[in-house]
């Protein structure tokens, strides 16, 4: 059933005559005619009763009617929302990040987003890498910054930024009066890691396993002010990205590793994702404005080159 034919059905069943009927949706008389017998023979009836000086609902037209009136009630109010969804300068995003970026890094961008688009809604979940995967591909989220490489082959990611990976002891430990702290010196102390399906567990792990070491657990966790009174209680140490170890309290210090690892730090979309315009512009905004936040706190411009670590 054409749409079309129910508009001028509707116009001819408002005013009963074809000529104005055919005036008000922009169509010649005889055009008009040729749609409603169209109509009426898919309904497989007649529509009006043309015998008077009007045209007059037959009992099937007047069964139409309130079905045709919603129908096209209906089309308009989608073709209402999709317009609104795919403005620009609204709409509702999603996103999931890593624990560090989503405390240190994205509040600026959400604010400076916000302030150019008042009218947009923007949620923001964090979670550990492996989970924010798992919620990216069931679609439960737009975009996510997790800790790569990405590997998955249906999302496509794009490098934000590499980061060092540091130690955080409490002030008093005796790791904190040399700066510097190789593998075997960090076998020796209890470490408070990140619970199992974080990418920072498994990169711990992996450093670990790769030089043939081992180290002791005392307590997993899964926030970074937890770590960090965990590890200001003498419960621990930890390594931990060093955007997380800024401003510290004269209580805790950071270490650096020697060898030096990083991580890559990475924004990540489905594959086959359309992304309404609010989406994009806000995936732009991160791609661009990103790398320059955490560089301007980190201080610096270019970051040396390091082995990086996978997570």
């Amino acid at each position: 059933m054409d749409l079309k034919q129910l508009k001028y059905f509707l116009a001819l069943a408002n005013c009963g005559s074809f000529r104005v009927a055919a005036r008000e949706c922009g169509i010649s008389q005889p055009g008009l005619s040729r749609q409603i017998m169209a109509l009426e023979e898919t309904i497989g009836a007649p529509l009006f009763d043309r015998g008077g000086r009007r045209a007059t609902l037959t009992p099937v037209g007047e069964r139409l009617l309130p079905h045709a009136r919603r129908v096209l009630k209906e089309l308009e109010q989608a073709k209402s929302e999709i317009a609104e969804l795919l403005r620009p300068d609204r709409g509702e995003i999603t996103i999931a990040g890593l624990h560090s970026v989503n405390t240190y890094l994205l509040p600026s961008l959400l604010a400076t987003f916000r302030e150019r688009f008042p009218q947009t809604q923007l949620r923001l979940t964090s979670l550990g890498s492996e989970r924010i995967v798992k919620v990216l591909l069931d679609r439960l989220v737009d975009l996510a910054v997790v800790m790569g490489p990405v590997t998955t082959p249906e999302l496509v990611s794009t490098l934000l930024y590499e980061e060092d990976l540091a130690i955080l002891v409490p002030a008093a430990h005796p790791l904190a009066r040399q700066h510097r702290a190789t593998l075997a010196q960090l076998e020796r102390y209890p470490h408070v890691v990140f619970r199992e399906g974080y990418a920072m567990r498994t990169a711990v792990d992996r450093f670990f396993a790769e030089s043939e070491s081992g180290y002791e657990i005392a307590v997993e966790l899964n926030t970074l002010e937890s770590f960090k009174e965990t590890v200001r209680q003498g419960v621990g140490i930890a390594i931990l990205p060093e955007s997380a170890l800024q401003n510290l309290g004269p209580d805790l210090a950071r270490v650096d590793l020697t060898p030096g690892i990083r991580r890559r730090v990475e924004l990540v979309c489905r594959r086959d994702n359309y992304q309404v315009p609010v989406v994009a512009c806000f995936a732009d905004l991160l791609a661009r404005r990103l790398p320059v936040v955490f560089a301007e706190m980190m201080g610096r411009t270019e970051p040396p080159s390091l082995k990086i670590v996978n997570g």
